[in-house]
């Protein structure tokens, strides 16, 4: 393997703490109809496009509200959150971009939209440190198919072999692992990764705090 030069982040789950926020905006949404929203459901739409999750959503409510009203909800809601600054700061976050920054090139991948992007990279100050900035709303799949990586990588000019990923998500391992990158898997308490999943990834680590640490370890590999 190349020496890393690139490195690319996720966003909801990895830097910030979002889903919970997610699922307190979808909660809401479902029990204004009685319904319920799982822990179940938030999992399965982890990583995906706007388009993906829209459709589950409106497959649940069956119907219940339209499509362009499921999409302005959900945005109005977490938009609010992240102004509000509602939406945590993952541990280690901060300190990650900063050494990241210092040593890399960076890139996001996110499934989130644009407007959702920008709201979490306004509200901590993070613009500066991306090289590109891509949402799955660009590419034609969502996580786990690669394509906001692979797209991710091409607008920096990556090679494969010389860039890692950084993700907390089932979707979202196997999305890198599917690019060719090397994958540093940071699993998110409240939903989990498979085991499998997890013996998939590169290296696995608890917190972002342990970034330098897991980098130096796949610079290893690489030697």
């Amino acid at each position: 393997m190349k020496s890393i030069q690139n490195v690319v982040f996720d966003l909801d789950g990895l830097l910030v703490d979002s889903e919970p926020v997610w699922f307190r905006v979808r909660e809401e949404m479902f029990g204004r109809f009685g319904l319920s929203w799982t822990d179940n459901d938030q999992k399965a739409l982890m990583g995906k496009s706007t388009a993906a999750w829209i459709e589950y959503v409106d497959e649940k409510l069956q119907g219940k509200l339209g499509r362009d009203v499921i999409f302005d909800e959900t945005i109005k809601g977490m938009v609010s959150h992240y102004r509000s600054r509602n939406v945590r700061v993952m541990p280690g976050a901060h300190e990650a971009l900063k050494f990241c920054a210092s040593n890399f090139r960076l890139g996001l991948a996110s499934g989130s939209p644009r407007i959702l992007i920008d709201a979490a990279l306004d509200a901590n100050r993070w613009e500066q440190y991306f090289s590109q900035i891509v949402s799955s709303d660009e590419v034609p799949h969502g996580k786990p198919a690669p394509d906001v990586y692979t797209e991710t990588m091409t607008r920096l000019g990556a090679d494969p072999a010389g860039t890692v990923i950084l993700e907390d998500s089932e979707s979202g391992i196997l999305a890198g692992k599917a690019a060719g990158a090397s994958v540093i898997a940071v699993p998110n308490e409240h939903l989990m990764p498979s085991p499998e999943v997890l013996r998939t990834a590169d290296v696995v680590i608890p917190s972002l705090a342990m970034i330098e640490k897991a980098m130096k370890k796949i610079e290893r590999r690489g030697a």
